[in-house]
């Protein structure tokens, strides 16, 4: 069996982290109001997911605190996504004489909706979930990579142990058919094997997919049998424990398996439990079992050893998270918690199923549930950078590897399928954010940059079925310099040709990360220049008359004749409503399918701000910094402004490009405060795979990445101290806020190793290689810190960006004078240095108090 590729951490970080900040993590917090949040069992990137599932409408990651019933414990999930409920097979139930009178099986309610039990709090940590059903039994799970460990403790005198295990349900009750279980004594414990399959059409793809399972328990079984619906009646299979069964399960035949266990003799205080160890694969049943074996070893099918891989569970997490080391004094125990839990779901997805891709044969790394690019690009992937590069490393190849074996890059994927692209071909962002951090630069890292860049070009310049891949509108593009409304120039696609303003603005956005990693890789100028030329692409919808609560200049879409297009449904007597799509005004029109408008998830007003390579530029054609500030603030208090869906990211941070950074600070401190907290409906929406706990990991750290650039913008420190550690080289980036605390929440000055700083951003550098930056902090907003006209960002009119993010050498910075027009300034040199060597890191570690 292939090992799992990713890269251990270094082992001097576990030696020096003191911090359990596994303990603050509530995985509870947004499992309610449409967070999606998973709360269940997994490790790090785990392929296996167990968890509660809700009979709920709102269960899309199984399980809802919002008091439903519990139709089982499945092995599969997603974190926050939208759209319908993903995965959630092969669940298991516990039942007792309450619910199958006289242990008779056949009196047991096996339909997925009618036999959901009631029950009490349930509770979880990292790697753990359990619950408390109202039957009396409690059900506990713990995980390792591709393996659960089931514990349901019966209530003391129970003479028989019931358990339901689903075989074709899963959330969506989606079962196409292909399934087929076998029961047989178990190979490897004396007990009972069941292994069976099914295939299920994905949450948001386009095909359908197959998994598998492999079912031990630790004794024989002493009544069990088979149920399959019908003709709409039950019928049953009695099964023998010491023969084997096997049966294909039809399309419209859900089916399972109830059984029956004799309490454990033996083991004073255990006779009631039932510990079943299931392995899943999405290869065969076979490599299922063979993951069961490895990774849960027949003496740990117990209650002593559910304590054993629960632990370990644990101990994984604290290392991830131990990336991260904090000076929580003067911190309240809600902000770690929020904190440390919207840090711990950036790690539930993607998924790393290396090892067991049933798609093809590779020697490369294979992830799975990219839920999708289009959030996590922004986001969650710049934030592996720092923390997890040796993950984001092996992501990167995986997407390679994607594109190898599929033709394109994908924008989303999961349950091993194409899924629905939402915007841009934002993989081309993805991997430009990592080739400029560096990531995969080395040799062992694997990463073949020139083949990426192959595929980031074939997105910009071929057409696919750009429902699932690549993108659309190329051929309209071209001709006309941006997609116009209702673009039929395509190759045949199921996918609706809506969202042509916001997917121009991705499209731009993307050609520019193209730009960016062709002058890395010493392409010719003329590619570069063609790129960087299309990037500029938004400036041909811009309306400079288009007017909307006294501001002037909008995204507008176009139709294919040059004309502005009007949606007759929306724009009424030919007036544009750049608020529409917005919380104000017709908030759930703008989605992906037919029908749904030339924006996605955002209005106009919201998208009119992105343009992050060329902030500069935008500035001056909304009319000048002065007026830039006046309509973000407008567009914020407004209403207009969407932190549901990850457009709604940035904005709160675009102050710093017009020399505000204390406006940052009030307006990032107002958005944590009214959109997040640790209760069950603490998120703004949906998680999307950790990106909206990732804003809150970001602004409490006191930083926010420009997604794709090496630029971070700065606002101020939730906590006095915070220490980032590189697993590659060692390298430290440690962050002090002097006089943290109270209402000293604007950064009055700055130090970098020593020497004043004054810019409103850092280069990812210093987290590359290591430094101390140094905030001394105030409740002055008169600070002049981070307003000089060559304190702002780069951005491509003023010269900046030389292919890795970086300034050029003499460059202007990005500054902008009051009415948008370029300020000839020298941008302040990085004062990060490359390290050493790693010994002399050490040093600076120990000595960094």
């Amino acid at each position: 069996m292939k090992p799992r590729l990713l890269v251990g951490w270094l082992p001097w970080l576990a030696i020096v982290s003191a911090q359990d900040p596994a303990s603050f993590v509530n995985p509870f917090i947004g499992t309610a109001n449409g967070g999606h949040a998973f709360p269940g069992a997994t490790l790090p990137w785990g392929s296996i997911k167990p968890g509660a599932d809700s009979r709920s409408g709102d269960n899309q990651a199984g399980y809802v605190s919002d008091g439903s019933t519990v139709t089982g414990i499945s092995q599969l999930h997603d974190d926050g996504t939208g759209g319908s409920s993903s995965l959630g097979q092969f669940a298991l139930l516990p039942f007792t004489k309450a619910n199958c009178r006289d242990n008779d099986l056949t009196k047991c309610t096996v339909d997925r909706e009618s036999r959901a039990l009631g029950h009490g709090e349930p509770s979880a940590s990292p790697g753990y979930f359990g619950i408390p059903f109202d039957n009396g039994v409690h059900a506990e799970v713990t995980v390792t990579e591709h393996a659960a460990l089931h514990r349901f403790t019966y209530p003391k005198g129970t003479d028989q142990l019931l358990v339901l295990l689903d075989i074709t349900n899963d959330l969506a009750v989606r079962y196409q058919g292909d399934g087929h279980l076998t029961v047989s004594p178990s190979p490897s414990i004396s007990g009972t094997r069941i292994t069976g399959t099914g295939r299920w059409i994905p949450s948001f793809g386009q095909t359908t997919y197959q998994v598998f399972f492999c079912l031990d328990s630790p004794r024989p079984f002493i009544q069990a049998k088979y149920y399959q619906t019908a003709n709409r009646a039950l019928e049953y299979t009695d099964l023998n424990n010491t023969a084997s069964f096997e049966k294909r399960i039809e399309r419209h035949a859900p089916a399972g398996v109830l059984l029956g266990f004799a309490p454990r003799k033996g083991v004073k205080g255990q006779e009631a439990e039932l510990v079943l160890r299931m392995g899943v694969s999405w290869v065969s049943a076979e490599r299922a079992c063979a993951f069961a074996e490895e990774e849960i070893p027949s003496e740990r099918v117990s209650s002593e050893g559910f304590e054993g891989v629960r632990s370990d569970a644990r101990a994984k997490w604290d290392n991830i998270l131990g990336a991260i080391q904090l000076d929580a004094t003067g911190v309240s125990t809600d902000t770690q918690q929020l904190f440390w839990t919207s840090l711990y779901r950036t790690y539930i997805a993607p998924t790393n199923v290396t090892g067991d891709n049933p798609l093809w044969t590779s020697t490369e790394p294979y992830w799975d549930s990219f839920y999708c690019i289009w959030d996590t690009f922004r986001v969650v992937h710049p934030l592996y950078a720092i923390t997890a590069p040796s993950a984001q490393a092996e992501i990167v190849r995986a997407l390679i590897d994607i594109y190898e074996h599929t033709g394109f890059l994908p924008d989303c994927r999961m349950s091993m399928d194409k899924g629905f692209t939402q915007g841009g071909s934002n993989a081309d962002s993805l991997l430009a954010d990592s080739f400029v951090k560096g990531i995969g630069m080395r040799a062992e890292e694997g990463v073949d940059w020139e083949k990426a860049f192959e595929g980031m070009v074939k997105d910009a310049t071929e057409m696919g079925d750009f429902e699932v891949e690549g993108r659309g509108g190329v051929n309209s593009r071209e001709r006309l310099g941006y997609v116009p409304a209702g673009d039929t120039d395509h190759p045949p696609s199921g996918g609706a040709n809506t969202r042509s303003a916001s997917r121009l603005l991705e499209y731009a956005y993307n050609d520019f990360s193209i730009a960016l990693v062709a002058q890395g890789l010493n392409k010719s100028s003329s590619v570069v220049q063609h790129y960087l030329n299309k990037s500029h692409d938004w400036l041909n919808i811009w309306n400079p008359n288009a007017t909307h609560s006294g501001f002037s200049g909008f995204i507008q879409p176009k139709s294919a004749d040059g004309s502005w297009y009007f949606d007759q449904r929306y724009d009424h007597n030919g007036v544009f409503r750049p608020d529409h799509c917005s919380p104000v005004f017709g908030h759930l029109d703008c989605f992906g399918g037919w029908g749904g408008g030339e924006f996605y998830e955002a209005s106009s007003w919201e998208y009119s701000f992105y343009v992050p390579h060329d902030m500069a530029r935008l500035v001056g054609v909304m009319g000048g910094k002065e007026t830039f500030s006046k309509r973000l603030d407008h567009f914020f208090e407004a209403g207009f402004h969407d932190m549901g869906d990850e457009p709604g990211f940035l904005p709160t941070y675009l102050y710093n490009y017009v020399s505000e950074p204390v406006k940052t600070v009030d307006r990032v401190d107002e958005t944590v405060a009214t959109y997040y907290n640790t209760s069950v409906i603490g998120l703004p929406g949906n998680d999307d795979s950790g990106s909206m706990g990732a804003y809150v990991v970001w602004s409490h750290l006191g930083f926010f990445p420009v997604a794709g650039q090496s630029i971070y913008l700065l606002n101020r420190p939730y906590f006095p101290k915070i220490t980032l550690r590189n697993e590659i080289n060692g390298a430290t980036a440690i962050i002090r806020a002097v006089n943290f605390g109270g209402e000293n929440r604007y950064i009055q000055s700055a130090t970098l190793n020593g020497k004043t700083y004054t810019k409103n951003w850092i280069s990812h550098d210093f987290f590359r290689y290591g430094g101390t930056l140094e905030l001394v902090m105030g409740k002055g907003k008169e600070s002049k810190w981070g307003t000089g006209e060559g304190d702002v960002p780069e951005s491509l009119s003023t010269g900046g960006f030389n292919g890795k993010g970086e300034p050029y050498e003499g460059a202007s910075a990005g500054a902008v004078g009051s009415q948008g027009e370029v300020v000839d300034s020298t941008s302040q040199a990085e004062q990060v240095k490359r390290p050493n060597g790693f010994w002399s890191y050490l040093v600076f570690l120990l000595l960094a108090d």
